[in-house]
């Protein structure tokens, strides 16, 4: 096998039965039953593939910050879904109906699966109401009992039988709670029956002695008397089936008897990212059949009659990957889909240079497919090789050994990670769909239809061209590869656009939904400061620390500038409860004793080694944004000695994680660079050729760059997160357009053409097919471009452009490179062949 690839680098011929890579053209039965098992094992690992939005996708699980938002996330619950409920005109929301049926509501979405926490009003007002009652009997029952055991202790009664002393027992309890409840009910005449459905208990507990007005410490379930809030904490390992759980009994709860006049309005983090996930993956899944119809034009018009199994094998290596995918665990998420389109212009171009080499060939059919699969497969396997060994620079996950040895060698986000393993697998799927049917295919087809592999019209034109092109001027060249390279500098200026408003379109229900609970009750989001006690017997109840979260959470309203609205924290619970100061350290335990721990809980954990300060943020706004309110709390006071302090929440996670992309992406870009050149510097055996074929990649990637840093500087435009990953996909059909290319130079120097007619006849008979592929891959992304999603739009638009530079820069910058690199004939591979003349090219004397 090892003789046989090298011969196949060296562009030598090899005996027929001896080469691998003609097993296409002599079993051609063997490798499409290897399909079909590929096909039924891939089928299975689809029922397993799983979608994922949670916010653990953005950071790397074994950092220090990780473990601190996992810790907050596992005490209070994560983000949550913020549902809001709105009376109909002229219905009283504190009532009786509404109130029960908020409180079924509420146990009904703490039930599934995923939630953390619930709070609403309903809850609010059942926990009241049970612990009113509680209490209330717990104190007549000691007065009753008391009252009963004097009965029993009068002059004579132990001489009466046991079954009378037992009735003077009982009715003496029974008087004593009856007075009992008289004398509580009379000190308390308004709160009424403690009960959810007694209207006077509900006015009494959540109105102020105005009756107009939510009393202060309930405002965070009722802002005011005509909205409640209910609040949903997620689990933070919960599913986006499991927040579509949720929001789907939000949007059935008015056909509830008692919520029948009440809105209910859903947002919060959850909700958008399952907005934005369920918007993108709809899109994807109209969009990519109309991505394969128009490649499917495309490939008509360079293929003729093999377009409709390009379309196939495209569909076979998109099932392959997804499958595989599934079996191997990775997940479903904006980022990987966007994979897709990449994998079917893959498969759709390795199949487009089979057949553009089958069309040269002569002789029978099996001797065509054979001869061509001998030349093809290897470049095409070294360029996909080459290709998915760039991938997995960015997919080393950041072990403890990577992070001591070289921690610039690891991406911390592990959406990264698996965009780069899926686009791996994906380069891996397309590769084998072109060897296990792609020239199978070819070779049946031409059995049945023998002109049917037969040149396009459009090639003879085209390569004529694409030839005389391979004479570009060299102080041309030189000038588009300084302004290629000199875009790289351009990568600090990327700025990447991370506004919900931005990224969904405009009529998305989610994103409304933001909106409008903001303008009603002015609250978008959450973000979090946790205060926690790590010196031994620290207690975050106690009177330092709690001021000391009082006065920061004052403070970072302040500073917020109106970004930041305070909603609930330990020394608001506990000052709420005492008058409005902090209490001493025996009414902090009366407090914590008494109070039922459902409102405690939403605060201070119950060992009293964490205590929470929510916040609420006013405008639906960017991770920038939001990663400046971030640094203002990190850059609050210090907390007392013995404990620490740290932000939380998505918008936390999501900062740093943006913040992580820039600071890694450079490295990782480089390192995928290097990874590529190692693969070709093995399989070329010459610095020359491996330089020949990175240059034009460079130049490609770092044109690209400077493409969307200009629109930054320029125009303002920023970059959605998906397209920040586009540079793997120029370093990809660069790196594959640039090996295909030297593959054909290299033969024709190694039959004895100068390099000058090298270049032309490459050019020439590889050029056409290239650019057919470059046409069906920007075809394919074209048509993303017209999603009414923002993300996937830009993602199309840009990999559309992205692949236009990348066409450019080999078919053009390469041919004059190698001619002036190789002015001479020159001993090249290993071993010489015999001159020959080089290959006409149409079009070119």
């Amino acid at each position: 096998m090892r003789s046989c690839w090298r011969c196949s680098l060296d562009s030598k011929p090899a005996r027929f039965k001896d080469s691998a890579f003609s097993v296409p053209s002599r079993l051609p039965f063997v490798m499409i039953l290897l399909a079909l098992v590929l096909t039924a094992v891939s089928a299975f690992g689809v029922t397993r593939l799983r979608a994922d939005t949670r916010a653990d996708l953005l950071a790397d699980p074994s950092s220090a910050s990780y473990q601190d938002q996992a810790l907050f996330a596992d005490t209070f619950g994560g983000d949550p879904i913020v549902i809001m409920a709105q009376p109909s005109a002229g219905a009283d929301l504190i009532s009786p109906d509404h109130m029960l049926g908020l409180r079924r509501l509420e146990a009904d979405l703490g039930a599934v699966t995923g939630v953390k926490k619930v709070y609403g009003p309903g809850s609010l007002v059942n926990t009241l109401a049970v612990a009113s009652t509680t209490i209330l009997l717990s104190e007549c029952d000691q007065e009753g009992k008391a009252a009963a055991a004097a009965a029993l202790a009068r002059r004579g009664v132990a001489a009466k039988p046991q079954e009378q002393q037992d009735q003077i027992a009982l009715q003496a309890y029974l008087d004593s709670v009856k007075v009992c409840a008289q004398r509580y009910a009379k000190a308390f005449p308004s709160l009424g029956i403690p009960a959810v459905n007694d209207p006077t208990f509900l006015r009494g507990i959540l109105l102020e002695p105005d009756g107009q007005h939510i009393r202060p410490f309930w405002n965070w379930a009722m802002p005011d008397a005509t909205h409640a809030i209910i609040t949903v904490r997620m689990k933070r390992d919960a599913t986006l089936d499991q927040v579509r759980q949720v929001l789907t009994l939000v949007r059935q709860a008015p056909s509830r008897a008692e919520l029948k006049d009440i809105r209910f309005t859903a947002s919060g983090a959850p909700a958008l990212t399952s907005s934005l996930a369920d918007a993108v993956f709809a899109s994807l899944r109209l969009l990519l059949p109309l991505a394969l119809l128009a490649m499917l034009v495309v490939a008509v018009l360079a293929l003729r009659t093999p377009a409709i199994v390009a379309v196939l094998l495209a569909g076979l290596a998109t099932l392959w990957t997804g499958g595989l995918a599934g079996l191997l665990g990775l997940p479903v998420t904006p980022a990987t889909l966007a994979v897709l389109p990449i994998v079917i212009g893959l498969t759709a171009d390795y199949f487009i240079q089979s057949v553009n080499r089958v069309t040269e060939e002569t002789g029978d059919i099996r001797h065509r497919v054979g001869a061509a699969a001998r030349r093809i497969l290897p470049s095409t396997g070294l360029a996909a090789l080459a290709t998915a060994a760039g991938m997995l620079a960015f997919a080393i996950p950041p072990t403890s050994m990577v992070k001591q040895v070289a921690p610039f060698l690891a991406s911390s986000i592990p959406l990264v990670r698996q965009f780069a393993a899926f686009m791996a697998l994906g380069v891996a799927m397309a590769y084998l769909a072109n060897l296990l049917v792609g020239l199978p295919g070819l070779l049946l087809l031409g059995r049945l239809r023998p002109r049917a592999l037969v040149r396009s019209r459009l090639h003879g034109p085209a390569a004529g061209r694409l030839a005389r092109a391979a004479v570009f001027p060299m102080a041309a060249i030189l000038l588009l590869a300084a302004v290629g390279l000199a875009g790289w500098a351009g990568l600090p200026a990327l700025k990447v656009e991370t506004d919900p408003a931005q990224l969904m379109p405009a009529s998305d229900p989610a994103l409304l939904a933001a909106q409008s609970i903001r303008k009603e009750v002015g609250i978008a989001g959450e973000m979090d400061l946790v205060l926690k006690a790590e010196d031994a017997g620290a207690d975050t109840t106690s009177q330092v620390p709690a001021q000391w979260l009082r006065d920061q959470t004052t403070q970072a309203v302040t500073a917020s500038s109106g970004d930041l609205k305070r909603l609930q924290s330990l020394p608001d619970f506990l000052s709420g409860f005492n008058r409005g100061v902090l209490p001493d350290a025996a009414r902090t335990s009366l407090i914590l004793q008494r109070i039922p721990a459902y409102f405690s809980d939403a605060v201070v954990s119950r060992d009293h080694t964490l205590a929470l300060s929510i916040f609420g943020l006013r405008n639906v706004t960017s991770v920038e944004r939001d990663g400046a309110l971030v640094q203002q709390l990190r850059s609050l006071s210090p907390p007392p000695p013995g404990f620490r302090a740290y932000p939380a929440g998505l918008a936390v996670v999501a900062s740093d994680a943006l913040d992580a992309l820039r600071s890694e992406q450079v490295e990782l870009t480089l390192l995928a660079l290097l990874l590529i050149a190692i693969v070709l510097a093995v399989a070329y055996r010459s610095l020359t050729f491996t330089a020949l074929a990175l240059i034009p990649t460079v130049v490609a990637a770092g044109a690209a760059i400077g493409l969307l840093a200009f629109t930054t500087v320029a125009l303002g435009v920023r970059s959605s997160p998906i397209t920040v990953l586009l540079g793997g996909v120029v370093v990809a059909f660069a790196t594959e357009f640039s090996v295909l290319w030297l593959s054909r130079f290299r033969s024709e120097l190694a039959g004895g053409s100068t390099p000058e007619q090298a270049a032309a006849t490459a050019s020439g008979r590889v050029g056409p097919a290239i650019l057919a592929s470059a046409l069906a891959l920007i075809a394919t992304f074209a048509v993303l471009a017209v999603s009414p999603v923002p993300t996937v739009r830009d993602f199309g638009i840009w990999s559309a452009s992205d692949l236009a530079v990348a066409t450019g820069a080999v078919l053009l910058l390469l041919p004059s490179l190698a001619r002036a690199w190789l002015g001479r004939p020159r001993r090249v591979l290993a071993r010489e062949t015999p001159l020959a003349q080089p290959e006409p090219v149409p079009g070119v004397k």
